[in-house]
């Protein structure tokens, strides 16, 4: 029997891309539970929810996870089922045993899976025309150092070939310590020889991203928007960004996601340097990403653009898109992410850039503090705080997130 009737179940409820995601159905009249293996964060203490529920981490237990999504879409008789994070690849690949009506925007699992893969994902780019980083061919760890002095680098970034915000990313200033990190990696996660870290060149310019819905291989709508200060200084998630209008970036996401014919909610990300105007792709996030607070301010609601979708079908989609104002230029804070930047800040004792980074930098909306929701702020403030007692680090990785 069912007790709550709730239209979308939203998984990963704790962050504020998920959270963003809340308030914008909830602002259109939908009933949305939040879901999660966490019993704090953002959505959990969010008044906006329609309930909560916990599941078992799917980094713990595919099967578990799966098997008991499957029993939350019938218990609250879900219509969509709106994935954050990397369970999305999870789900994708188990729809099968899940509602199929629930399923309308999840991804195909193999455009998921080449997409979390960064060497994949980098061909692809390749094949299709996109500029790209240079990259380094090895076969063994100990040809590292080699191959990056004959491809002319020095300074290069290591990626392990899965990882999210800044996770499995690291930089090495030789090519001895490219090879050293090298070596690290495949030691510390294990890795076969398919899944050895890709090294690439270090790309120097301004972090943007153009973020995408796509119907069965149909753009429905697209958003561009540069960083313009990041939680982690050599990039990352962004803790202050503005819309921005650039139709080479919106060119190159579609030939990109038009290659494959891409289904669902995605947002590639590139440099581009500030001086020439060069472009480089960087990597596609296929799912909802951290900035997408940003983008549903600025005007464009990615969430109910897929719901209508799912319900209405993409005219309807396409007509509300077509019919709504993107705000130029406008401007997106993460409060959370700023006072982490500041308490770092603190304790590299330089309380002047910690001033800078809480009291400037004006902005037209803030992803996570609320005056008519503040507990949900509370909530991030809270799972934020407790991880970093756990893991002392306030970008920590679950088991399973990178490697």
């Amino acid at each position: 029997m069912v007790l709550v009737v709730g239209d979308i179940l939203l998984t990963y409820a704790w962050v504020r891309s998920s959270y963003a995601a809340l308030r914008n159905l909830h602002s259109h009249g939908l009933e949305v539970v939040a879901a999660d293996s966490y019993p704090f964060g953002m959505c959990q203490w969010s008044r906006l929810k329609k309930d909560f529920v916990r599941y078992p981490s799917h980094y713990d237990g595919e099967d578990e996870f799966v098997e008991t999504i499957a029993r939350l879409c019938d218990k609250y008789a879900i219509r969509l089922l709106m994935p954050s994070h990397n369970e999305t690849e999870i789900l994708a690949r188990n729809r099968r045993r899940l509602p199929e009506k629930a399923c309308a925007i999840l991804p195909e699992a193999e455009h998921c899976e080449l997409f979390n893969n960064k060497a994949r994902s980098y061909e692809l780019a390749q094949s299709v025309g996109l500029p790209l980083p240079g990259r380094v061919s090895y076969s063994a760890p100990g040809e590292v150092s080699v191959a990056v002095t004959k491809a002319g680098l020095r300074r290069v970034v290591v990626k392990l070939l899965t990882g999210n915000s800044a996770k499995g990313i690291f930089y090495a200033d030789t090519p001895e310590q490219a090879e050293e990190i090298v070596r690290r990696l495949i030691k510390e996660y294990s890795l076969p020889v398919e899944r050895y870290p890709q090294i690439e060149e270090r790309i120097y310019g301004e972090g943007w991203g153009c973020s995408a819905l796509y119907w069965h291989g149909e753009p429905i709508s697209l958003f561009c928007h540069r960083r313009l200060r990041e939680k982690i200084a050599t990039g990352g998630t962004s803790t202050l960004r503005e819309s921005a209008r650039n139709d080479r970036l919106r060119e190159m996401t579609q030939t990109l996601l038009g290659k494959i014919g891409w289904h669902g909610l995605a947002m590639v990300e590139y440099k581009v340097c500030p001086d020439t105007g060069k472009i480089w792709f960087i990597e596609v996030n296929p799912r909802l990403w951290g900035s997408l607070p940003l983008a549903i301010s600025a005007g464009a609601e990615f969430p109910y653009l897929a719901w209508l979708c799912a319900t209405e079908g993409p005219g309807a989609a396409r007509r509300y898109q077509e019919n709504a104002i993107i705000r130029y230029p406008w401007r997106g804070r993460w409060l959370m992410g700023d006072l982490m930047i500041a308490a770092t800040q603190c304790a590299h004792l330089k309380p002047l850039q910690a001033w800078r980074t809480v009291f400037s930098g004006n902005c037209d909306a803030i992803d996570d503090l609320h005056l008519d929701d503040p507990f949900a702020f509370l909530g991030e403030v809270f799972h934020y705080g407790s991880r970093f007692l756990v893991n002392m680090s306030n970008n920590p990785a679950e088991k399973g997130m990178v490697g």
